[in-house]
């Protein structure tokens, strides 16, 4: 029965959008299982196994996001457009009149007509130690460029070098520099005085280059924790 068929789900709660354009924002979170993506630095690794996760019903999915009353909705992963059943997530959402906000790698094309309202498109570096002809595909990229201002582009940074990559990258892939943010990368175990060191780093080249600066605020606040 259609009532029965299930899909894979790391985690859904609720929070506030801890860093890109959507700052502050009340929102649901909906973490969609599986990643073959592999960033070194990843913070959710617990999403990446397809197979893991909670397999919930769409009523029990959808009852839990309409249970929290939100009208934004996060859809995140793990990497959502791996995802078989992200699609019909999309559908299913807008249809109960959320707006639907994604985060991905980038390294999947978005399939035609899908109605997101936002796209947060975070393209990987070196420093992730993805491989180049994996973290960068180029017809995938271009088909998010062609979704125009539904697209932003966000970089995880740590290092002179790192800015010096997506300045280089921003120039090859035709992106719009007003729509490409940089985000400090969150360092696990370190003092927070080294912490800020980073931050302020990555605030000045944003200052000097003309990129958004964004933070993760909720890992500045709460740590690297699950479910905030």
């Amino acid at each position: 029965m259609e009532s029965e068929a299930t899909v894979r789900v790391a985690e859904v709660f609720r929070s506030l959008q801890g860093e890109g354009p959507s700052l502050g924002t009340p929102s649901t979170f909906v973490r969609l299982q599986g990643c073959s993506v592999g960033c070194t630095w990843c913070d959710t690794k617990y999403s990446w196994p397809a197979a893991g996760g909670t397999a919930m019903t769409w009523p029990a999915l959808l009852g839990q996001v309409a249970d929290a009353r939100i009208a934004n909705v996060v859809v995140t992963g793990g990497e959502p457009l791996e995802h078989p059943d992200f699609p019909r997530l999309v559908r299913e959402l807008k249809q109960r009149g959320h707006r639907v906000e994604v985060e991905t790698s980038g390294v999947c094309a978005p399939a035609a007509g899908l109605d997101v309202d936002q796209w947060n498109v975070s393209l990987k570096l070196r420093h992730s130690g993805v491989a180049d002809a994996r973290r960068i595909d180029a017809p995938a990229i271009a088909a998010f460029r062609g979704l125009g201002e539904r697209v932003w582009w966000k970089f995880v940074v740590g290092a002179p070098a790192h800015v010096d990559e997506v300045d280089e990258l921003v120039a090859r892939l035709m992106l719009r520099r007003e729509r490409v943010l940089l985000m400090p990368l969150t360092l696990a175990s370190v003092a927070p005085g080294v912490q800020r060191e980073v931050d302020a780093r990555v605030w000045m080249a944003c200052v000097e280059r003309g990129y958004r600066y964004t933070p993760r605020a909720h890992a500045a606040i709460f740590g690297l924790r699950r479910g905030i």
